[in-house]
Parts: structure tokens; C-alpha cells; sequence
């Protein structure tokens, strides 16, 4: 045992005595531990597991084997110490552990010797309440606490009981199975058959549809070549009075065009009367033309004697000026007058001919 100051963790209950009276207590507490007058236990306070195994017969005399375990932990730690030594703690919690076991073992035997081993097969929760209720009053007046119990399996010792237990199932199962593959089967034909009447009056019900389509259809058809023939012969009646109204215009277009071309040849036999009597008329105008062309002719051809006549005496005159001039020696007069004598030289000038 450790002396002086002493720290425990949170984990452990320490219980702190002095002259064999209780000092300090708590979990996760520190105290000062003086030599030979004091003396301190340190408790855990985790949970701990056991495991177990218990065989047993049942009520009808047939042996079961069980496996489980249980997890359990200190509740009333001074309680605890006063039941078990705690100056080591490891040793302390084995023999615990140790001890429910035999208790759980014993309680688990108690259990199985009154059940059947349906009952032990199928009725782990009610084993295991039944436990959890004799192991109450023996974990109180230990200060423990039993979290949980639990029983992982549950084993029938004899291989052929074992057997014939599931022959048994296998055969219900089997049986069932059959029943229901029967079963199966006949309500798959019902399927079938109720499936192959259905058919068959959607086949019907289809055949009657497509009858009365096909007498619709064939109605329509009637009604559409009926309204086709009707056009047809409104067509051939609008066709008939177009033609008739339009031989009339022809007619009527043809009356006109005939009028039209007696009128048109009584005006061009008016124009070509005209035409003929303009001719006449135009005629004789160019005969009365050609006279008094010829009128004309003979009165321009007596003008041009004429004027040859006359412009043949001027030029006589004109061509004896200069001799006329030449023999008056203009040059040579003495007039007197200065004005004179110039006057007279230019004239003289006018009909001298130059000399190249």
C-alpha cells in the first residue's frame, strides 16, 4: 500500500479509512494516506463481462447446452468491501466475476430443468428475465449491479434429437412447400384459364368492333360516293349552262362581229369612194398645176431673155469704161478741185483692170 498523497481517476471508487473509520469516499478523489493508522481501497467502477456455459436437462429428459454471457458492474462500493477484499483489486473483481458465474450457471440449470426444449429454444427472453430476477436479490446484498444478460446459443446434446426435430420441420416445411407449389399451380391454370376467357372475349369484342368499323367504314364510303356522284352532276350541270351561256355569247359575239364586219366594209367602201373621188380631185389639181406650171415656165424663161439682155448691154458699158476712162486721161484733168480730182481717180481705179 502506497503512503502520502494519493489521486484516483475517475474510473475508481476510493474508499479512505482511518482507525478503521471511514475518512474520505468518492470517486476521482485525492487524500493524504498516513502509516499505520490509515488504510484505503481503491474499487473499480467499470462494467465488467462473464461468459458461461451450463449444461442441463430439460423437463422431458433431454440435455441442452448454453452459451451466453453477462456484463455487471459495483453499484454500492462500500457494500462490495465489506463482502470482498479490495486490497487487490484485480483478484478482488476475478473472484466476483467467478462467483456470478456459478450463481448465473446455477440460476440457468434451475431454469432449463423446468422447460421443454421448444420452450429452451424458442423462449430466450423469458430464460433470460427469469435470470435477471434470482440474480436481483444475490447483486444487492453484494452492491452489484447485472446490466445484461444474454444467451448467444442454445445447443441440443444429442445429434439425432437434433435430427428428428428438423426432419419434423423439413417435413412441415416440405409439406407446405408442396401445398403451396399445388396451390401455385392451380392458381396459375385459374390464372390461365381465367386469362385464356378474357382473351377471348377481348377477341369477340375486337371481331364486333372491327365489324361495326368496317360497316361504319362502309357507310362512310356509301355516303362519300353519293356525295361524289351529287358534285359530280352539279359539276356536269354548271359545266352544261356554262356551255350553253357561252355558245350564246359566241352567238351573240359572232352576230356582233358580222354587223361589225358590214360595218366596217360599207366604211371602207365609203373611204375607198372617198379616197377615189380625192384621187379625181388631186388629179385635176395637178393638171391645173401643170398649167399654171407651164404658165410659170414660160414667163420665167421670158424673164431670164430678159435679164441676159440687159446684163449683156451693162457689161458693154462696163467693158468700155476703162477705154472711155483711159481716153479722158482722168489722171491728166486739171478740175481744180482736189475733192473732184479724187473722186474721179477712184473711179477711174474701179475700171482699170490691175496688171498681175
Amino acid at each position: 500500500m502506497k503512503l502520502g498523497y494519493i489521486i484516483t481517476n475517475p474510473a475508481e471508487f476510493a474508499i479512505h479509512q482511518r482507525r478503521g473509520k471511514i475518512k474520505n469516499k468518492g470517486r476521482g478523489i485525492s487524500f493524504f494516506v498516513l502509516p499505520v493508522i490509515d488504510r484505503y481501497y481503491l474499487i473499480p467502477s467499470t462494467t465488467h463481462t462473464i461468459t458461461f456455459v451450463a449444461d442441463q436437462i430439460t423437463a422431458e429428459n433431454q440435455g441442452v447446452e448454453i452459451n451466453g454471457f453477462a456484463i455487471w458492474k459495483i453499484a454500492d462500493p462500500e457494500r462490495v468491501s465489506l463482502n470482498f477484499d479490495f486490497s487487490d483489486a484485480g483478484v478482488a473483481v476475478g473472484r466476483i466475476s467467478e462467483s456470478l458465474k456459478e450463481v448465473v450457471e446455477s440460476a440457468i440449470r434451475h431454469q432449463v430443468a423446468k422447460m421443454t426444449i421448444e420452450d429452451v429454444l424458442r423462449k430466450r427472453g423469458s430464460i433470460i428475465l427469469l435470470l435477471k430476477q434470482e440474480l436481483a436479490y444475490i447483486a444487492e446484498q453484494w452492491g452489484l449491479t447485472i446490466e445484461t444478460i444474454e444467451i448467444k446459443t442454445v445447443r441440443i446434446m444429442s445429434g439425432q434429437l437434433f435430427s428428428n426435430m428438423q426432419a419434423k420441420f423439413r417435413d412441415s416445411v416440405r409439406l407446405e412447400s408442396e401445398t403451396s407449389a399445388a396451390e401455385t399451380e392451380n392458381e396459375i391454370a385459374r390464372r390461365r384459364y381465367s386469362q385464356r376467357e378474357e382473351l377471348a372475349l377481348a377477341e369477340q369484342e375486337f371481331q364486333r368492333r372491327d365489324l361495326q368499323r368496317k360497316g361504319e367504314i362502309e357507310t362512310l364510303n356509301a355516303q362519300r360516293e353519293a356525295g361524289l356522284r351529287a358534285l359530280k352532276m352539279d359539276e356536269e350541270k354548271r359545266l352544261k349552262v356554262r356551255e350553253f351561256a357561252a355558245r350564246a355569247e359566241l352567238l351573240v359575239i359572232e352576230q356582233t362581229n358580222k354587223e361589225k364586219a358590214l360595218r366596217l366594209e360599207q366604211a371602207f367602201l365609203e373611204v375607198e369612194q372617198q379616197v377615189q373621188a380625192r384621187r379625181f380631185a388631186v388629179e385635176a389639181e395637178q393638171r391645173v398645176h401643170k398649167v399654171k406650171l407651164g404658165t410659170l415656165d414660160d414667163d420665167l424663161a421670158r424673164r431670164r431673155t430678159e435679164t441676159a439682155n440687159m446684163e449683156s448691154t451693162t457689161l458693154a458699158l462696163v467693158k468700155s469704161l476703162p477705154i472711155a476712162a483711159a481716153s479722158l486721161k482722168v489722171n491728166e484733168l486739171n478740175l481744180g478741185d482736189s475733192t473732184l480730182r479724187g473722186l474721179m481717180a477712184g473711179i477711174s481705179g474701179l475700171f482699170t483692170p490691175k496688171q498681175a
